[in-house]
């Protein structure tokens, strides 16, 4: 019995203690945000960290490649790291992203590993789309040409002729109407969640 105990103790003793957080207290993300992950260790060992995506599809978010997982002790981590160059942005679809957080003392932990060594933390992101803003637009004179931008990707797209109108996803655009003989305006537009907005324009000759 005092054998046992003390195996028992020494697994206990063995054991990593594991924080994870992310950027957002209540763990509620809309597309186009950016989330961060946070965790901590109470032991130097080897941690990874996994993503599994609304559609279920597994990323491992750490180590990158070619690293080997070790951590240190009370130092929060970062993902991605400051000095990564990129983030990480939600893009949907909505609903539930798992995040999963493994450590072990003396190997890489892997997802599917079922050695009870292993300490396996979760916390889940919840995705929801923003509620679509609806725009009219209306032009002097009638049937101009008109574009949209969306400034955050950059992408300008034709959506036809005025009168016109469009359900765009909250952000800023830039709204250009031309047509020939007269000179191009352009407008720039912020949309929130569930705008009703018009935009008149007229268009002067040359």
């Amino acid at each position: 019995m005092a054998l046992i105990l003390l195996l028992s103790l020494l697994t206990l003793n063995d054991t990593v203690n594991v924080d994870i957080w992310v950027n957002k207290e209540d763990g509620v993300y809309h597309p186009g945000e950016n989330l961060k992950i946070f965790f901590k260790v109470d032991k130097d060992c080897y941690v990874a960290v996994y993503d599994i995506e609304v559609g279920g599809r597994e990323n491992i978010l750490f180590p990158q490649p070619g690293e080997g997982g070790l951590v240190e002790a009370d130092r929060i981590y970062e993902l991605p790291p400051e000095t990564a160059g990129f983030d990480y942005q939600i893009n949907g679809p909505a609903g539930t992203e798992t995040i999963i957080i493994l450590a072990a003392n003396d190997k890489l932990p892997q997802l599917n590993d079922n050695d009870p060594r292993i300490t396996k933390k979760t916390i889940e992101i919840f995705i929801k789309e923003l509620e679509p803003a609806k725009l009219r637009i209306i032009a002097s004179p009638r049937r101009c040409d008109i574009y949209i931008t969306e400034l955050a990707s950059d992408k300008e797209v034709y959506i036809g002729e005025s009168p016109h109108t469009i359900i765009l996803r909250p952000g800023e655009y830039l709204v250009k109407i031309e047509k020939f003989g007269y000179r191009t305006l352009c407008r720039r537009i912020r949309l929130e969640p569930g705008d009703r907005r018009r935009v008149f324009a007229k268009l002067w000759t040359y």
